[in-house]
């Protein structure tokens, strides 16, 4: 992706017998500029070779010597302490990256690689008849962002909400409704007179657990065709989706797949026949189940049917897995659940492995930590839920408040202040890596300063208005043989790590690391902005050149929040 990389891992791969795949993991950028542009640190070599740290840099650096003269690409090579130092001919670097950008426009990070291959993405999958909290951000965000790297990157992508609209939950929602509910309330505000009952439902069921049984009834006879739960169950179910719906549309995001998992619990005979077939279904207490332990791992085994008689979560994700095979014939799939269901997830893969089904190990779980809310954990049966929208809407607001303050005169204020405070709460959650539990506070996710989508936003927002006062068309051909100063070879090598990040963010379903480089990315960018008068004194080829640089920085930036699910205003 990078031959000036590549050169350099290929001369150590050639004088030390390292592979070239941890070459290219331990390579990084020295901490000093002054060292040079690349590092390699020899710990794991000296460990091999059974020789001090500071003994193999030195052997090394002058192994290297002599194919690092001979280089087009490569000025020099030196030992520092452990670490061997690699400079490249800057001017060169900056202007492989520079035609790059340039040649491959609004795709550059992208190789294509994934043309021809498909990827399904489960994501987002809110339970029906509850709001629409801060909480689902993670599913609907991580996932978002998945798809969208997935698709730049030339996959085919299927987008699948699979909604929770059938189990235990949803009984539980039926049954307080059929004992406190009030149909005209209900019709008025739906999704919050119905979380306010399932709520009730939770607190009441601690005094009374014969409340349980009676939820279990409900779903029953909801399986059975109960034309009572049914017609409950359809609206309840339409009105969520309506609500869901909304939320989407102010986020940006559709899907390619909406169904239930009321669809696939009409086909438990259907996994019951697969199972049985292959001698893996066994009764156990009324229940049916397949045993998926391995060795002398005690996990419990997934349950097909219950006692009586429905439907389980395993059962319908099995049902929508062999469906979404048969339809999709998908080389990749992907669900974005939170890591309490890593379990389920476990069990359903082991046991398609033990029914004989190979593509089983092209999925995977991408599990998200949790979210709390200033450090108070979310729970819609505990009524301690933080409505997404109202979130947004403050974000919204408070952007507001800030630009007044700060730009009272821009143009279309309340658009930017719309495009910034939603990027800001996007950006907040898909910033962290996904396993981490993450306590989100607003006021922290709109610093214009931290590691924050605003300040990504206006970093791209100031290399705009460097162009806007350049007051010419960019000239993507500019010979950029005059650069090479340490605040441009910071931002242009920034710049050329993209395509292996995003190559990255695809492979471990990991948008945090584009997050992570657009945060990179808008900090040497401030740096050249601080460090470089790029539209000072009278030599045009010079400005013509940074300029160049500017509007890559632009493009880039433009793109990495693009893919994460953020607007790029120009102006802040």
């Amino acid at each position: 992706m990078n031959p000036f990389v590549d050169e350099i891992i290929q001369a150590v791969v050639q004088t030390s017998g390292l592979d070239e795949m941890v070459v290219r993991e331990l390579l990084a950028v020295p901490p000093d500029d002054k060292l040079g542009d690349y590092a390699l640190p020899c710990f794991t070599l000296a460990k091999q070779l059974r020789k001090s740290p500071v003994q193999v840099a030195d052997d090394m650096a002058r192994e290297l010597a002599p194919l690092v003269a001979a280089s087009a690409r490569l000025a020099s090579v030196s030992a520092a302490g452990p670490y061997v130092n690699f400079a490249v001919r800057r001017a060169v670097f900056i202007g492989h990256v520079l035609d790059c950008i340039a040649t491959e426009g609004p795709t550059y990070g992208s190789a294509d690689q994934g043309r021809g291959q498909t990827v399904t993405i489960d994501f987002s999958s809110p339970n029906t008849a509850k709001p629409f909290s801060i909480a689902h951000l993670r599913s609907t965000g991580i996932g978002h962002a998945i798809y969208r790297i997935h698709r730049f990157l030339g996959w085919t992508c299927v987008g699948i909400n699979h909604l929770g609209d059938y189990g235990a939950n949803f009984g539980q929602v039926l049954a307080a409704y059929s004992k406190w509910g009030d149909e005209e309330r209900v019709r008025a505000n739906p999704v919050i007179e119905l979380v306010t009952l399932y709520v009730r439902f939770n607190e009441e069921v601690e005094a009374d657990p014969s409340l349980k049984d009676e939820a279990r009834e409900c779903l029953r006879r909801l399986a059975a065709g109960d034309e009572e739960m049914v017609a409950l169950w359809r609206w309840f179910s339409t009105e969520s989706l309506r609500e869901a719906e909304r939320i989407y549309a102010i986020l940006g995001i559709t899907f390619d797949e909406t169904l239930g998992e009321s669809h696939f619990a009409e086909k438990l005979d259907e996994v019951i026949e697969f199972f049985s077939s292959r001698g893996l279904a066994e009764e156990s207490e009324g229940a049916l189940i397949v045993h998926v332990a391995e060795g002398d791992d005690q996990m419990a085994p997934l349950m097909v049917r219950t006692t009586n008689g429905t439907s389980t979560y395993h059962s319908r994700d099995v049902a929508a897995l062999l469906y979404r095979h048969e339809r999709y014939a998908f080389d990749k799939m992907v669900y974005v659940t939170d890591n309490r269901q890593s379990l389920h997830f476990q069990q359903i893969f082991r046991a398609l492995r033990r029914a004989g089904i190979d593509w089983v190990d092209r999925c995977q779980h991408a599990p998200f930590g949790l979210m709390s809310f200033k450090g108070k954990a979310l729970s819609t049966r505990k009524g301690t839920t933080v409505i997404l929208e109202e979130v947004l809407d403050q974000a919204i607001t408070l952007t507001q408040q800030i630009i007044a303050e700060k730009n009272p005169d821009l143009p279309h204020a309340d658009a930017v202040a719309r495009q910034v405070g939603i990027g800001a709460v996007v950006f907040a959650d898909v910033n962290n890596r996904r396993t981490r539990d993450i306590s989100f506070a607003l006021e922290d996710v709109l610093n214009f300063d931290g590691e924050t989508g605003p300040y990504v936003q206006y970093t791209h927002a100031r290399f705009c208005s460097i162009l806007r006062k350049y007051g010419r068309s960019v000239d993507l051909t500019a010979d950029v043989s005059c650069l090479g100063d340490t605040a441009e070879m910071r931002l242009a090598r920034k710049l050329a790590e993209f395509p292996y990040v995003l190559d990255l963010s695809a492979r471990d379903s990991e948008p945090s690391y584009v997050a992570s480089f657009a945060l990179e990315l808008a900090t040497a960018a401030n740096k050249f902005y601080n460090e470089v008068p790029v539209l000072a004194g009278d030599d045009a080829l010079l400005i013509a050149a940074r300029v160049r640089l500017v509007d890559a920085a632009r493009r880039t930036l433009c793109t990495a929040m693009d893919l994460l699910g953020m607007s790029a205003p120009e102006e802040m």
